[in-house]
């Protein structure tokens, strides 16, 4: 070796180091970055909605007519809670998400390793419960700016504002400008001219359409017709309980209910669309690969054996009709990953 081809080969050496350290380095960048954008996204959009429920930030004031009937109902509170409403769209569906994908990924990497099997299904698992959030914001981002600039009177606002106006101001027609004497809270009472839409509504009826798309494409078990729909039933039942209950609380007019489920399966639409280019699901080819290679064997002997015509398993493997099955074979066992439960 010459003493100019070893300051040449160590020069080639260190280009490829530096090269890897630079794209190691743009991609904790870039990914940092990223995370550090969506906490700052978060704060901003959970601060302005809990501003906006603390009464902050004032809805731009409802009106009424004396004589409408359909606003002087007592106030009787929540049926559902907005704790429970929130334990149950968003805290509720991992409870479905991660058994159903901790099962899936147990039936195709039963021999893998625990650790890793854990961290397969939790990564897929959280893809899916990422979606619910963002899709629980949207909802709720929506909801709350229409409440705000709608401003309808909920139909026990009478009760809860106990405005003070006299008979010649209730002669005079739509009222805008009055005062509450109620005992109620500043809170509550703003609270009363938030009507229109249904939040609980438009909440539950978003994940009940998200988590009945989610189960019917992640769960297929042949040997049950309903065990799949009963699973949606629930998520189906939870929708229906909060909007009805937010009827026969008083706490909306089914007009506000009927525009919240409108916007919730909007959203849930809308996501969807985007969920299903996202996140791959795959399909479940192991099963039908299985079966047809099985009903070729029959067909052929009926003895459930493969027989080959050449001895040289190394000449088989060259011909380009082995080469195309190896292919499908290798194909079929990648996407059966990330497939659906079939027990």
């Amino acid at each position: 070796m010459t003493e100019n081809s070893l300051p040449t080969s160590v020069h080639h050496l260190h280009p490829p180091m530096t090269t890897a350290m630079g794209r190691l380095l743009k991609f904790c960048t870039v990914k940092i970055t990223g995370r550090i954008l969506d906490v700052i996204v978060l704060v901003l959009v959970i601060g302005g909605l809990s501003l906006s429920y603390s009464g902050l930030i004032r809805p731009r004031g409802a009106g009424f007519y004396c004589d409408d009937h359909t606003i002087k109902f007592p106030y009787r509170g929540d049926t559902v809670s907005v704790v429970q409403l929130f334990l149950g769209s968003l805290l509720a569906p991992i409870f479905f998400i991660l058994p159903i994908e901790l099962v899936k990924k147990w039936r195709k990497s039963r021999e893998a390793a625990v650790r890793s099997y854990l961290a397969s299904a939790w990564k897929k698992s959280w893809s899916v419960w990422r979606a619910v959030l963002l899709g629980n914001l949207t909802v709720l981002v929506l909801t709350e700016i229409s409440k705000s600039l709608i401003s309808e009177a909920r139909p026990h606002f009478w009760d809860t504002c106990q405005p003070n106006v006299t008979k010649e101001i209730c002669d005079s027609g739509y009222i805008v400008d009055f005062n509450c004497t109620s005992d109620y809270s500043n809170r509550k009472i703003l609270d009363a001219q938030k009507s229109f839409p249904s939040g609980h509504t438009s909440v539950s009826f978003f994940v009940a359409a998200f988590m009945m798309w989610y189960l019917d494409r992640a769960v297929q078990w042949r040997h049950s017709y309903f065990f799949k729909p009963c699973l949606q039933l629930v998520w189906a039942c939870f929708a229906i309980l909060c909007a009805l209950t937010r009827i026969t609380d008083r706490r909306h007019h089914w007009w506000d209910v009927l525009a919240g489920g409108t916007l919730g399966l909007s959203v849930a639409f809308m996501l969807i669309q985007a969920v299903s280019r996202s996140i791959r699901w795959g399909d479940d080819d192991s099963d039908s690969v299985s079966n047809d290679s099985t009903t070729n064997q029959f067909k052929d002997g009926g003895s459930g054996r493969v027989e080959l015509k050449s001895n040289n398993p190394s000449s088989n493997n060259k011909r380009p009709s082995v080469r195309r099955l190896l292919s499908t074979s290798s194909a079929a066992t990648t996407i059966a990953e990330d497939s659906e439960i079939n027990i």
